[in-house]
């Protein structure tokens, strides 16, 4: 499995594209999130756009899944054929349809794909794409979703946005990656997780890595050397900060 970071910024960095991760096994790839400054970046860093697979979008904030617009209408005009699976929470086809009429006006009906959406539910456990699916809830101000994707021999947990929960945690049990939101440095912010919490949850989980993402920008830019030195600090667990188009292989 390979993990590509499209962005690892939070919802309104100007220096850093909104988190999204580019997942690839095999010939199957999977985009978790697409937020308002993450699709270009994808456009820019896939080496075969148009064969994305899925499109997982944990939650419903702008964030974290307005840049679908951008990436379905450049789909059409680069003539894409192959359908798109786009899983999310309950209500994810209404959301992007009426986001599409909003964003391009009837531009879908000039698709030459088809978009397949599947509902995604806590404790669901599902197979798509060469992927295997698992969901549970974190704590966030809009209902979120972390996920989790095992493949023959890897396994990958993404947060999206919130602090960890009992439910995410005994779903990111075993993994090989661990990618946390981790909004603060020390402080909990309501519905957020910080540096602290992301290496303590990814310890608690046995991972072999945690990758630490949608750090508060003032935070990132600031204090970037206590993130460093904290995650330099722990020796049983590979804490990185990573940067866009950084590639992590399981």
């Amino acid at each position: 499995m390979r993990v590509t970071f499209a962005g690892v910024g939070e919802a309104f960095d100007d220096k850093l594209p909104n988190t999204s991760l580019l997942v690839h096994s095999g010939s199957s790839s999977i985009l978790l999130d697409c937020g308002f400054t993450a699709s270009c970046v994808f456009w820019g860093m896939a080496s075969n756009p148009l064969d994305l697979d899925a499109v997982y979008i944990s939650h419903f904030h702008g964030d974290h899944y307005f840049g679908l617009p951008a990436l379905l209408v450049r789909s059409i005009e680069e003539g894409r054929t192959k359908r798109l699976t786009i899983l999310g929470p309950s209500g994810i086809e209404s959301r992007v349809t009426r986001l599409m009429e909003m964003a391009y006006s009837n531009a879908l009906a000039r698709a030459k794909f088809g978009i397949f959406f599947i509902e995604c539910d806590p404790g669901q456990d599902l197979k798509h794409a060469g992927f295997r699916f698992r969901f549970a809830m974190s704590d966030h101000a809009m209902p979120c979703q972390a996920i989790r994707l095992d493949t023959a021999d890897k396994s990958l947990f993404y947060s999206g946005d919130g602090h960890p929960t009992d439910e995410t945690l005994e779903l990111a049990l075993g993994c090989n990656l661990v990618v946390h939101e981790s909004y603060s440095l020390d402080r909990e912010n309501t519905g957020h997780g910080s540096v602290e919490s992301s290496i303590d949850f990814a310890r608690k989980a046995g991972a072999k890595a945690c990758a630490l993402v949608h750090v508060k920008r003032t935070v990132r830019r600031e204090r970037k050397d206590v993130i460093l030195a904290r995650a330099n600090a722990v020796s049983d667990l590979k804490v990185f900060l990573p940067n866009p188009g950084d590639i992590h292989i399981l």
